[in-house]
């Protein structure tokens, strides 16, 4: 990986990068911290060979989320959508403020909905002048095949436990290992489940297990309200579960495949409320969830 990244930066340096970079794979906090480490060697403005200095106005901008001609594209709750990529692309049309490249960088890319990634792709067929655009995706097959095809792909392989925790700085690595232990060792979902709580979640997974072992509808009341991220975030877990239960011979297949069912309605806006009820329901249907 470090030769990759070293490649990467050597291109940069002689501003030769790729207009547009497609990273897939590893953890999203290591993709932004690559991303932003480019947009500084795009923009540094010291005379060492080896940028970025770190040191200069155009590094330290970059680096506290500052510079005016650095520029994001995040989901909102779920999705990015095509109101979101329209609003983005005046930004990235509009003229060099300061820096001497525009960097655009689209976070959770795989998660554009159809008509925003082919607005997407009208920008990319386009792009300004001096500008590079870095899509950060978990998956890149989640990505629509008309902008894979046009992107320089950078793979970032997964990181291990003992290095994922180190990159957390924090004094509780019991609990973080947990957070890592229920997302099926995914970083990326092991963060966002830290962010929102290991015991709150587990405490709804275990409520959501006994109300469809036990089928028992009203138990379903207790777990709401609910919002869309939390809601996809239950689900995923509940997806890394079903998915070890199936290896180990405890879970049937079909479960995996409604839970599937529901995070893709979810990403569609359904109602987080309707999708769990519904998601319960059919698994009633199949002897419940987690039975022995």
């Amino acid at each position: 990986m470090n030769l990759q990244l070293d490649l990467l930066e050597k291109a940069a340096r002689e501003y030769r990068l790729a207009h547009l970079l497609l990273f897939h794979g590893g953890s999203a906090l290591y993709q932004r911290e690559v991303a932003l480490r480019l947009a500084q060697v795009l923009n540094c403005i010291s005379s060492t060979i080896d940028r970025p200095c770190q040191e200069c106005s155009p590094c330290r901008k970059i680096l506290s989320g500052n510079h005016p001609d650095i520029s994001w594209l995040k989901p909102l709750k779920t999705t990015i959508g095509i109101d979101q990529v329209l609003a983005w692309q005046e930004k990235v049309y509009l003229k060099h403020y300061e820096g001497i490249f525009k960097v655009s960088i689209v976070e959770q890319a795989d998660l554009l909905t159809l008509p925003a990634a082919n607005s997407l792709l009208k920008v990319i067929e386009e792009p300004p002048e001096r500008t590079v655009i870095i899509l950060c995706s978990e998956n890149a097959e989640g990505i629509l095949p008309t902008i894979q095809s046009r992107a320089q792909l950078v793979y970032f392989p997964d990181l291990t436990e003992e290095t994922w925790l180190t990159s957390l700085e924090t004094e509780d690595e019991k609990t973080a290992s947990v957070a890592f232990n229920l997302s099926g060792k995914n970083q990326n979902l092991a963060t966002e489940i830290l962010q929102h709580g290991v015991e709150l979640l587990q405490d709804w997974l275990n409520k959501f297990r006994k109300a469809v072992i036990e089928k028992d509808f009203l138990a379903l009341f207790a777990l709401f309200p609910l919002e869309k991220n939390q809601a996809l975030l239950y689900l995923q877990v509940l997806a890394v579960q079903a998915q070890e239960g199936i290896i180990n011979g405890m879970i049937h297949p079909f479960e995996f495949l409604a839970i599937g069912k529901a995070i893709d309605l979810l990403r569609q806006q359904a109602n987080p409320r309707l999708v769990i009820e519904v998601l319960a329901l059919e698994l009633f249907q199949q002897g419940g969830a987690y039975s022995d």
